[in-house]
């Protein structure tokens, strides 16, 4: 694609906004960059960018600033009905995501870019790995927190990438390509930044846009039946759902690994020893019988009915709540009656999430975080599973799940790790049903 002018404006200095301005400035490029947001770490960044020569703000977004660029860099964080994005698309201003913009410099077309509503960071890391096995270099980036353009100077034309793509970054890219692209899954979500599940679904699809009859695309009949049933991409369609009895996420590690020549028998390897992904139900401790897991990176029902098929039936006591990307979580309540011995609600979800499960199962509200992990521990017996998935965003009350996580296995050890239970008022509940 032809780069649409040397003037830029980035919106966002999260750590793609932050790469990409480092990269694109080394090669010539006249940035503006803007974040209306005033933390420390994007303090920070600011003045590194500000030391290299880049023009930066902070607390505020410079509209006649912004609107003086050829085009704008986009981060996820700034919403379509936001007004500064209201204004560059009156304006007329191409908008591009970082995966986009990145795809115009990198010198491999070895690509693999996985998206979905639940299960993109697992499928990618276990592709990295069988990749980085089975041909050497890999490099592991995209929406799992590892920007792509950070990571060009060290790719060559041999090496594979293997991108992890949201529905944000995805409905920002024009003629961004991979090689092998793999929708995972639909269902409800984000539905606090698109529209309705039809443009969801359709950013989604985006993965597919440029493919060629040299290229894959990986994805479930049933979604293409139910979602997108007249969808014809340009590259071969293989679906990973047919006939395997195999978990949906190795199904599709198998079939994306044996479109690339990779032997079974190295995938295999790959998910005999995979440890997990931190924050994706990473066990934090045990204690007195009573596991403690951290499954902050769920922010959807879907993945919540995922993780909560882990475990024996009724043996689950659940912190669930954030900010809601949906308000679908009606859709989970046979599972969480069938498992949940107690619910803690926390966040602005808890209207919702009452609503929906108060029917279903025992539960309770908890005005802060640490409150809710207090009322969990008190809860739990031997044979129970202290259980961290919120199904919903961190945004209400930390900067992003990993944080949110972070705290969670902060106060799970300091709960668990003392050596007398010392009584605390916070840890009584009044359980409702």
């Amino acid at each position: 694609m032809k780069v649409p002018g040397q003037k830029v404006a980035i919106l966002g200095l999260g750590v793609s906004g932050y790469e990409s301005a480092r990269f694109l400035f080394d090669r010539g490029f006249h940035l503006f960059v803007s974040d209306q947001s005033q933390t420390p770490l994007l303090q920070d960044r600011a003045q590194g960018l500000r030391q290299k020569g880049i023009e930066v703000e902070t607390g505020r977004h410079s509209l006649d600033r912004i609107l003086r660029s050829d085009w704008a860099l986009i981060s996820p964080g700034i919403a379509p009905s936001s007004s500064v994005y209201q204004a560059i698309c009156e304006k007329g201003l191409p908008v591009f995501s970082e995966i986009e913009a990145a795809s115009w410099f990198c010198p491999s077309p070895k690509i693999i870019a996985v998206t979905g509503s639940a299960g993109k960071t697992t499928v990618t890391t276990l592709l990295a790995q069988a990749t980085q096995k089975a041909f050497g270099a890999s490099f592991l980036c995209g929406n799992i927190g590892n920007p792509w353009i950070g990571e060009l100077h060290k790719i060559s034309k041999e090496d594979f990438v293997v991108l992890e793509v949201s529905s944000f970054q995805l409905m920002h890219c024009e003629s961004f390509r991979p090689q092998v692209g793999v929708l995972l899954n639909l269902s409800p979500n984000h539905q606090d930044w698109h529209r309705d599940m039809r443009e969801y679904a359709g950013a989604k699809l985006r993965i597919f846009r440029n493919q060629t009859e040299n290229d894959f695309a990986v994805l479930r009949f049933k979604d293409q039946e139910c979602f997108f049933p007249e969808f014809q991409g340009g590259g071969k369609a293989v679906y990973f759902d047919k006939e395997t009895d195999k978990n949906p996420n190795e199904a599709a590690v198998f079939c994306v690994a044996r479109l690339l020549g990779i032997e079974d028998s190295i995938v295999e390897s790959v998910l005999r020893n995979f440890e997990g992904i931190e924050h994706r139900l990473e066990k934090v401790a045990s204690s007195k019988g009573v596991n403690y897991i951290n499954d902050s990176k769920c922010t959807t029902p879907a993945s919540l009915a995922w993780a909560l098929q882990k475990f024996p039936d009724g043996s689950v006591i659940l912190l669930a709540g954030g900010h809601p990307k949906s308000n679908d979580f009606d859709t989970v309540k046979d599972l969480v009656h069938k498992k949940v011995k107690l619910a803690l609600l926390l966040g602005e979800a808890r209207l919702l999430l009452r609503r929906a499960w108060q029917k279903v199962c025992d539960w309770d509200e908890a005005e802060s975080f640490q409150e809710a992990v207090y009322k969990a521990h008190s809860a739990a017996r031997g044979g129970d599973t202290v259980l961290l998935s919120p199904a919903c965003a961190s945004f209400d009350m930390f900067k992003n799940y990993q944080e949110r996580g972070a705290v969670f296995k902060k106060l799970v050890l300091e709960l668990t790790e003392r050596k007398g239970e010392r009584k605390n008022d916070k840890g009584k509940m009044t359980v409702k049903n």
